[in-house]
This record gives C-alpha cells, sequence and structure tokens, in this order.
C-alpha cells in the first residue's frame, strides 16, 4: 500500500512532503488543543512534564529512525553489490563459452546476449510490481538448453564444460538473489506504526506550544523537521527499484555492451 503512495512521488517530493504534513498538522493540532482549553480550561500545563515528555519521545524516535535508515542503506548496499555479482556472472559465462568454441557453446553465447538484453529491456522496468519477466526466464531457458547440448569430448572439453556448468547456475542464482531482494523492503506496518508514532510526537509537541515563544515554536519545528526527513529518507532507501536513486542497472548495460563489441555481427547493438 505504502510503496504505491510513494510510487508516483520523486524523492525531492518525498523529502519535502513529509515535513510540510507535520508542519501542518502541528499547526492544527497546536490551534485545536489552545481552542480546547480556552473553552473548557481541561489543561492544568505543567511545563516540566511536557518537556520531558517531549524530549524522551523525540530522543527514542531519533533513536529508532536512525537505526532503521542504517538498517535500509545497508539493504540497498547490498542489493547494488548483488547487481554488480550479476553482471560478472554473467561476464564469466560468457568467457567460458568462447573457451569452449563448440557450435552448442556459441549458440549459448548468443542466447546469453538475448537474455542479458532481456534483463534491460523487459525484466528491470517492471521490477518495481514485485515480480521478474516471463520472457527473460524464458531466454534463459533457452541459454541452458544451448548448454545442454554441448557434448564435450575430450578431457580439457570436459573441464570447460563443467566450469560452464558452474557459471551458467551462479547466473541463475544471481537473477533469483535480485528477483528475491524485490521483497526485502519494511513491511507497511512499520510505516503504519512511525506515521502513528509521529501523531503522537505532534500531539506533545502541540501540548508544548500551548504557551508558545519564538525559541520554543522554532525548536519544536526544527526537531520535528528533522525527524520527518529520517522517515522521508528511509521511504526512499527502503524502495530499491523507485525513485530517483534507485538500484542501477548500469553494471549489467555495460556487460551487455561489452558482449556486443564482442560479436558485433551476430547481436544488433541496443538503440
Amino acid at each position: 500500500m505504502y510503496s504505491l503512495m510513494f510510487e508516483n512521488l520523486t524523492d525531492a517530493q518525498l523529502l519535502v512532503v513529509f515535513p510540510v504534513a507535520s508542519c501542518v498538522a502541528l499547526l492544527l493540532v497546536t490551534l485545536a488543543l489552545r481552542a480546547a482549553n480556552h473553552k473548557f480550561a481541561c489543561f492544568d500545563y505543567d511545563s516540566d512534564i511536557v518537556d520531558t515528555a517531549t524530549q524522551n519521545t523525540m530522543s527514542g524516535a531519533y533513536v529508532v529512525l536512525g537505526f532503521v535508515l542504517a538498517l535500509v542503506m545497508t539493504t540497498a548496499s547490498g542489493i547494488d553489490d548483488k547487481v554488480s555479482q550479476e553482471a560478472q556472472a554473467i561476464k564469466s559465462l560468457n568467457r567460458l563459452l568462447i573457451l569452449d568454441g563448440s557450435p552448442p557453446a556459441l549458440k549459448a553465447r548468443h542466447a546469453l546476449i538475448a537474455y542479458t538484453d532481456s534483463i534491460l529491456r523487459e525484466e528491470w522496468p517492471i521490477l518495481r510490481q514485485g515480480h521478474g519477466s516471463d520472457q527473460t526466464s524464458a531466454a534463459l531457458t533457452e541459454v541452458f538448453r544451448n548448454i545442454d547440448d554441448t557434448d564435450p569430448q575430450t578431457p580439457k572439453a570436459n573441464t570447460v564444460f563443467s566450469r560452464i556448468l558452474n557459471a551458467a547456475d551462479h547466473v541463475a542464482q544471481a537473477r533469483n538473489d535480485r528477483i528475491m531482494s524485490i521483497s526485502s523492503s519494511l513491511p507497511g506496518l512499520f510505516y503504519t506504526v512511525s506515521f502513528l508514532s509521529i501523531l503522537g510526537v505532534i500531539i506533545i509537541c502541540g501540548l508544548r506550544l500551548m504557551e508558545a515563544n519564538v525559541l520554543r515554536v522554532i525548536s519544536v519545528t526544527v526537531q520535528l523537521v528533522m525527524l520527518t526527513l529520517m522517515l522521508g529518507a528511509i521511504a526512499i532507501v527502503d524502495l530499491p527499484y523507485l525513485g530517483d536513486t534507485s538500484t542501477s542497472a548500469d553494471s549489467l548495460a555495460a556487460v551487455y555492451e561489452s558482449l556486443l563489441a564482442q560479436a558485433p555481427i551476430l547481436h544488433p547493438a541496443r538503440p
């Protein structure tokens, strides 16, 4: 649900929306509390209690959100590493297929080029939907089918074929890891709890501003903005295939171009 909310927002918009919405909410809550207190005199204001509550809630929120931000940044970095490892696995398999040099191996190499192109053209754009591409799965199956047609006849060919099978397995595993990483984002419950917690912080800040001065307004507002900026940063980093800072396919694109450079006639260059 939350990924659908964030999908159409740029990173800059996410960083602006959360603080602005929280400040507007703080203003409305403060006005409502003041109006209620003026009409019903229902609050016995104690600055010590309110200040302590504000300090404790802010400190706890900073610690939790800071920890979660570090966690999702580590996860995002791991996803980038997996994409680079997938590119290297494709590159290694390509070298071994060239080393084999048999007609089935060269056909498998052509299929590997088509598979890499399918990742970039067909699978990468839909990863944000939470799944891979059937066309890319079919392209990978074609790679394995051509490898299976290879019939090594010499001890050296058997050794190379064994390494080809191992490299092909690494390519398939790397794709599985990349697709599995789609579900590595934080659960929706985290954002639900975070929004409710920030609402609680806003209410406490509103109580603190019932007797407001310029210094208190500035300090409370700045703390709330910093808190919601951290939540916005978490939302940005937590969606690896969405937004302006999404995981890049540059390493796969570079490998694809290098494969084409080795056999420009066998496969057309991507536009």
